[in-house]
């Protein structure tokens, strides 16, 4: 970064001086009051979460000689949780549970919860 008597050729009487402060805005305190009414203007926004049940890695030739019927073994284990998803990244973790007649994610795990969205 140059010097301000570097780029005036020694000279800084006559210049305006910008003022520093030490204190930055991100040094402030957050209280919860604080977040909730930073929030409020975006609380209805809708997400698309995604549970994500597991992956797996196969060829062209693999995926071609699937049928109704075949079985795609997923690198997760049976009874370990599903992510879920928001925009792509994970955000929870849960295990499937039953519903009356559908299913449900029981949230075992927050991710990060100082991590935006």
């Amino acid at each position: 970064m140059a010097d301000v008597r570097s780029l005036t050729g020694g000279q800084t009487q006559g210049l305006p001086m910008a003022k520093r402060t030490d204190r930055l805005d991100t040094d402030r305190v957050l209280t919860f009051e604080t977040v909730i009414a930073e929030l409020m203007p975006f609380i209805d926004t809708r997400f698309k979460l995604e549970i994500q049940l597991g992956h797996a890695t196969m060829t062209i030739r693999d995926l071609l000689d699937l049928d109704v019927g075949s079985l795609v073994e997923l690198k997760k284990s049976a009874g370990e949780p599903m992510d879920v998803l928001c925009k792509g990244r994970p955000v929870m973790r849960g295990e499937v549970t039953v519903l009356e007649d559908s299913l449900g994610l029981r949230i075992v795990e927050i991710i990060d919860s100082h991590r935006r969205v």
